[in-house]
């Protein structure tokens, strides 16, 4: 555990040199302090992985989304340095986020799913169905417009919903009595916060304040870090 925590405290240390340093400036110099702090969530996810007793197929997923978390970190960065095309990279960073999530939800299931029940299969998509048609109603009345973007941003919007979901419906499933369970569906609502007010940044106009901006990028960081972390309870 000491590992873990010492892994942590370098995680918000990393993590709030790149909001500090995006805040003032974005230059390349920013997206190498994004990939070092993502890099530490990756590390601490391994770790408590390969410490903690527990299946290893929720292991690997998990390990996995947190991968693609830091690839689309990486890929989402370059749309502050490179000008020229930033829709590609905001495409790019939107699918590996999205498979990150996609392998999210392969863990919650393969984890906690209990035969038997399989409405808590329907459930989870049937709400994130719901969960994305009510979000682009308002969004849309808010001013955010995906234009182009719109079909992949629908992709996007169904896979994070689903692993918010998932997280809930198993929880529901287990009695919220599983720490480690407990946790991720935490992590995931953190996700999203972040997620709902990024699009607010990248889609709607106008200038957002730089509080806004650290704002979004710390439940992001705060979410997959009490993912990673989550592997720790696993036992």
């Amino acid at each position: 555990m000491t590992i873990a925590i010492i892994l942590l405290c370098l995680g918000a240390l990393t993590s709030t040199v790149f909001i500090v340093s995006k805040v003032i400036n974005y230059s390349p110099k920013t997206i190498v302090f994004k990939t070092i702090a993502s890099l530490v969530f990756v590390a601490l996810g391994i770790y408590g992985a390969v410490v903690t007793p527990g299946p290893t197929p929720i292991k690997v997923f998990i390990v996995l989304g947190l991968f693609f978390g830091t690839l689309g970190d990486l890929l989402l960065g370059f749309k502050y340095v490179v000008t020229k095309n930033k829709n590609i990279w905001i495409l790019a960073g939107m699918f590996a986020f999205a498979f990150g999530h996609v392998f999210y939800v392969i863990a919650l299931f393969v984890g906690y799913y209990v035969p038997g029940n399989p409405w808590f299969i329907a459930l989870p998509f049937l709400t994130a169905v719901v969960i994305s048609s009510l979000y682009m109603v308002i969004s849309r009345k808010a001013g955010v417009r995906f234009g182009k973007l719109l079909p992949f941003g629908l992709f996007y919007l169904f896979c994070l919903t689903s692993m918010v979901s998932s997280s809930l419906y198993m929880n529901v499933l287990h009695g919220f009595t599983l720490t480690n369970l407990v946790m991720f569906f935490a992590g995931a609502v953190c996700f999203s916060v972040s997620d709902c007010m990024l699009t607010g940044a990248y889609f709607k106009a106008g200038k957002r304040s730089n509080t806004y901006m650290a704002t979004y990028s710390a439940f992001y960081y705060v979410a997959q870090f009490v993912i990673a972390f989550s592997l720790m309870f696993l036992g």
